[in-house]
Formats: structure tokens, C-alpha cells, sequence
């Protein structure tokens, strides 16, 4: 497809690079959508979900078919991080430095972490948090009791520089098979040239992630109570969104 069908919801053109591991009908449909005005964002960061979500299910499934917990704490990690993501790139389109929007904090043993509000209302204070993204699923398929959010963001705050930071609080049995840490430096390389070419604008980058954790705890729900589903995700996003993944 030629670089300059897909354009940025801002006006930059998306390479075709970007683009070249989607299927002919799937960037045909892309095109339509992004030609329809203010309609074309949100329907093309839903297309965008459908094909992370096919993507990681695609990845994780085995003989004993998908382990739920592990997409639903890779999701929460790929989902925290597009946030701060958003905000880095942000930044440098302002011409600003590329932390400007970080409170950044040096731990001794010389990693570095980035909070500040900013991050936090990207992650829980619009209509396409992933907070609401996510909390709305789990409403859905029948949570009735959410995480104290204020407590999340505390906790990740309190365990800064420890063994503990970055390992979700969830029961043995429920755990994701890996760290969302890992999950992060494994599948982030891989998955956001495909987030680019439905989104190339870095403010939808979160909301396409957010809806493929959507996605994620409606399909689990049989299988992972809907308030445990949420609880793994923001357990897992929280932390994944102050990390400085290129020192990992």
C-alpha cells in the first residue's frame, strides 16, 4: 500500500513499512475507515485491538489452549506502558525533551522511573483510559467490586526499588506465567508497529491497547472471575507504566 493513503489522524503519513505485515483486506478496510472523519479514530483503534488480540492469541495459545491470566497481565503491561509511550512521544513533537512529562525518580541500584499526573490521568482520567476501558468490560460480564485505585498507585509507589515492585498481588493459582516486565520487553518491539498503522496519532496508542484488554476480559470471563480479570490488568499496568523499558 503507498506510504501516503494512511495518514496520521495529526498529518503524518504512515510508512508502508508499518503496514506491510497486515493483510491486503485488512488494510483496504483501515484506508475506508481513516477516510471517515471523526469517525475513523475510534474505529480504527477498534480494528487495531482486534488485531492485537488475534495477534497475542495467536502467540499464546498451547495444547492446553490460552492461559487467560497470562493475556490479561500481558495486556495490563502492554496497556500501562503505551501510556507513557503517548506521553514521550508527545513531548518530542512539541520540541520538548522526551521525560518533560515525568516526575523521574533514580533508585540506587541506577534505574530510573517516571511518575508524575500526567501519567496517572493518561492511565485512569478520561472516557478511554484503559481504567475505563477495563472497569467498563468487567461491569459487564458482572464485576461488582473494583480496586481503590488511589491504593494501586501507592502500593507501586511504596515497592519502588524492590524485589516486590512490578509483581502483580494475585493468589498462586491465578498468576500469569511470566512478569509483566517480560512480557513488555517482549511483545512492545513486536506489537506496536502494528499499533502505528492503525493509529499512527500516539494519543490512541493506549485506547487501541485498552480495547484489546476489553476484548480480553469478556472473553475470559468464564474462566477468570471479571473482578480478578481487572485486578491482574491494573496490577500489571500500573507498575509497566513507570518503567524505563530501553534500561530494563
Amino acid at each position: 500500500m503507498p506510504g501516503n493513503i494512511l495518514n496520521n489522524l495529526s498529518g503524518a503519513a504512515v510508512t508502508p513499512e508499518s503496514t506491510s505485515s497486515l493483510s491486503p483486506q485488512t488494510e483496504a478496510l483501515l484506508h475506508v475507515i481513516l477516510q471517515h472523519g471523526k469517525e475513523g479514530p475510534m474505529a480504527s483503534a477498534r480494528m487495531g485491538a482486534k488485531e492485537v488480540s488475534q495477534r497475542l492469541l495467536a502467540r499464546m495459545e498451547n495444547q492446553q489452549g490460552i492461559h487467560f491470566e497470562s493475556l490479561l497481565c500481558s495486556l495490563g503491561a502492554l496497556s500501562g506502558y503505551a501510556c507513557q509511550a503517548y506521553l514521550r512521544a508527545q513531548a518530542v513533537a512539541r520540541g520538548m525533551r522526551e521525560n518533560s512529562a515525568f516526575l523521574v525518580v533514580d533508585t540506587s541500584d541506577g534505574k530510573q522511573f517516571f511518575f508524575g499526573d500526567p501519567l496517572n490521568k493518561t492511565l485512569v482520567n478520561s472516557q478511554y483510559s484503559l481504567w475505563s476501558l477495563a472497569a467498563t468490560a468487567a461491569r459487564q460480564v458482572g464485576a461488582e467490586e473494583f480496586p481503590d485505585m488511589n491504593e494501586l498507585f501507592e502500593h507501586t509507589a511504596s515497592v519502588l526499588g524492590s524485589k516486590q515492585f512490578g509483581i502483580p498481588r494475585i493468589a498462586e493459582q491465578h498468576r500469569a506465567k511470566d512478569l509483566p516486565l517480560n512480557y513488555l520487553k517482549d511483545l512492545w518491539p513486536e506489537l506496536l508497529p502494528v499499533v502505528k498503522s492503525f493509529c499512527p496519532a500516539p494519543a490512541n496508542w493506549p485506547i487501541v491497547f485498552g480495547m484489546a484488554t476489553q476484548e480480553a476480559i469478556i472473553r475470559s470471563k468464564d474462566l477468570v472471575e471479571p473482578a480478578l480479570a481487572l485486578k491482574i490488568v491494573l496490577e500489571s499496568a500500573i507498575p509497566m507504566s513507570k518503567v524505563d523499558l530501553a534500561n530494563s
